[in-house]
């Protein structure tokens, strides 16, 4: 084996074997054996397969809920200790790896001392020890492992970025999740008497409620059912109501007449009163004949009349706005939930293709209107009952929509609704909400039916970044190309030692002046390995003390016929031997010489004698106690030299 140059004015270097010892076979073992690659080869295979398993749980976890991991142990944790074990296995190998490329390193010229320490530093799996390997040793094979050593650092926490948790929604079918629609409007609402006319038919006080509050901009919580955060994927028709208004002061003003065929009436008197607001509504259902007005499917007409009297209680500020209300449907999609929350994604009026779609049968005492269903153009079949429209029309010609307000010196007995629209109120804002509140008591009222949604939670979700994955498994790839390399320039036929890190097979190093080398005579690793641990001290008889090996003994003088360990020991003192060794089995006693060989001998003791310290340390002798003065007197008495005399 190669050792260090002894030459003290030079730098410390490592020889390599003269030609004499080039060709010493090494005893190698089979592939399987410990003491070749077989634990080297297992540990890599392992690190390969845990990083395998790494990548198996990313590719069943991506896009998945973080619920799908069933495991006791979490996701993070999981991943955690995978990569820690993937990199202690493969820096077993690495490790072992690079301490093998020592000797090759060592065996193949001259090398620096200080070259030997910087291996065993890298072999030990210390990132300082790497780059000292990289920037201070001429690269090569071991090189590769250095950078693998460096970067298995980065193995854990790329490995911790690959996974990221994203917050999703998952939707869940509820039958609690509701909201309502109408293709109808029915309300047995006729009397029992046989005389009874159109406008005794009773009122829908709900309806009556949601014109008032669509008037009066009363904001109300939308009728709905969700248990927390909700969603309607489908889409849903339903019956409703429409309003359209629009300025006509210049048009009325000129001729006093309105477009809309309504009469306004107002009041004035000279420094006495003006009218502030009039309201005036008309039916538009026609005379109940059996064919619908030509301008159905508007059921109501309204006039609005508004001034701001002056000092003199002449009008200003004149604004006159015409009103309609009118039947219509309202396709509504992407309906969302949360909390007390509710909305649609759109509201789209449908389309009956510009012509009034509208039937009135005539089969019943009393009328209904409906629509049928067109399949081609996706509309339900609806249906009135004309009497609730009769009704609803007799609340709106009633006095509390048709009514007036002046201002100045006149009793106003019948204020109504006007309280709601006078002022500088946005009118037609004020109709188009009250369109909507008689919308939504048809999707709400008796005759509602429910659009089932689904419950969403937001759950969290493992998304998979495979690019953060790229470094494990380059690092990875790298280790395992670093061991085929490494296997194979070890191989049998470059008679290296395979002693890896052992640190056994530099102690066994002897030094040889002659050839200024450290050469060892252990051509076994297992050999060492077994002797290894197996020395101890003893004194076997009296100033012979020694330490003793299992199954060695070191060649020279053959004794027989000695039964016992002390008197094999006495042999060897009395030839002045350092070195014996005793068979018990066939009571063989060997006297070693100096320059004799070691060899294994089973069942056999071998001693070596162990001399004694040339200077034991002596105790230290702790401080007389006493009176300092007697004891400084005695020194001054004790120094006293004749023929001085005293100061």
């Amino acid at each position: 084996m190669s050792g260090y140059h002894s030459d003290p004015k030079s730098a410390p270097n490592v020889g390599s074997e003269p030609l004499s010892l080039a060709s010493a076979e090494y005893k190698r073992h089979p592939m399987y054996s410990p003491t070749e690659w077989l634990f080297e080869t297992i540990s890599s295979i392992l690190s390969l397969g845990l990083l395998i398993g790494i990548a198996c749980i990313f590719w069943y976890m991506d896009n998945k809920p973080l619920s799908a991991w069933s495991a006791p142990v979490s996701l993070s944790a999981t991943i955690s200790i995978l990569t820690t074990g993937c990199t202690a296995a493969l820096m077993h190998g690495v490790s072992q790896f690079i301490g093998q490329l020592k000797w090759l390193h060592f065996k193949s010229g001259s090398r620096k001392l200080s070259h030997f320490e910087t291996f065993d530093e890298a072999s030990r799996g210390g990132a300082w020890g790497s780059i000292m390997l990289l920037t201070t040793v001429k690269w090569n094979l071991a090189t590769i492992g250095a950078l693998i050593t460096i970067l298995r650092l980065t193995v854990a926490p790329f490995a911790q970025q690959v996974v990221q948790f994203e917050q999703r929604d998952i939707t869940f079918p509820d039958d609690n999740v509701t909201f309502g629609y109408a293709h109808k409007y029915y309300r047995e609402i006729l009397g029992d008497l046989a005389n009874a006319r159109t406008e005794s038919i009773p009122q829908d006080p709900n309806m009556q409620s949601a014109v008032v509050q669509g008037l009066y901009d009363i904001s109300t919580l939308a009728t709905f059912s969700c248990p927390g955060v909700c969603r309607w994927t489908g889409s849903y028709i339903s019956l409703g109501f429409k309003s359209q208004c629009k300025n006509v002061t210049q048009e009325t003003l000129p001729s006093e007449h309105c477009d809309g065929g309504l009469g306004i009436s107002t009041r004035f008197y000279v420094t006495d009163y003006a009218t502030n607001y009039f309201m005036n509504a008309s039916s538009m259902l026609g005379n109940g004949g059996p064919d619908l007005p030509d301008t159905f499917p508007e059921i109501t007409r309204f006039a609005i009349y508004r001034s701001t009297p002056n000092a003199g209680f002449g009008a200003e500020n004149i604004n006159i706005t015409e009103c309609s209300l009118s039947l219509t449907a309202y396709n509504y999609t992407n309906a969302i939930a949360n909390g007390s929350d509710f909305s649609f994604g759109k509201v789209q009026e449908v389309d009956f293709g510009g012509k009034n779609s509208w039937n009135l049968s005539t089969d019943q005492a009393w009328n209904w209107l409906y629509v049928n269903q067109s399949r081609s153009d996706n509309i339900p079949a609806f249906e009135i009952f004309y009497a609730n429209l009769v009704a609803l029309e007799n609340f709106f010609v009633s006095q509390t929509i048709v009514t007036e307000w002046v201002e100045g010196n006149f009793v106003n007995k019948n204020p109504g609704l006007a309280a709601a629209l006078s002022g500088d109120v946005n009118i037609e804002e004020r109709f188009e909400k009250m369109a909507a509140s008689m919308t939504d008591h048809l999707r709400y009222g008796p005759n509602a039916q429910s659009a089932h949604g689904e419950r969403v939670e937001r759950q969290p979700f493992v998304s998979i970044r495979w690019p953060y994955f790229i470094p494990p498994l380059a690092t990875e790839l790298m280790a395992i190309l670093f061991a085929v390399l490494t296997i194979y320039s070890n191989r049998k036929d470059r008679h290296v030692p395979l002693w890896k890190t052992s640190t056994l097979a530099v102690l066994a190093c002897q030094h040889e002046q002659q050839l200024g080398l450290l050469q060892s005579t252990v051509k076994n690793i297992r050999e060492l390995q077994e002797s290894a641990g197996k020395t101890e001290r003893e004194e076997v008889i009296s100033g012979y003390e020694v330490e003793y090996q299992c199954d060695t003994y070191r060649t020279g003088d053959l004794h027989k016929n000695v039964a016992t360990m002390e008197e094999c020991a006495q042999i060897c003192k009395d030839a002045g031997s350092s070195y014996c060794a005793h068979g018990a089995k066939h009571k063989q006693c060997v006297v070693g010489d100096e320059n004799g060989t070691d060899k294994p001998a089973k069942g056999v003791y071998f001693m070596v004698k162990v001399e004694d310290e040339p200077f034991p340390e002596q105790p230290e002798e702790s401080f007389p106690k006493g009176d300092c003065n007697m004891e400084l007197e005695d020194c001054e008495e004790d120094l006293k030299v004749p023929g001085l005399a005293k100061d």
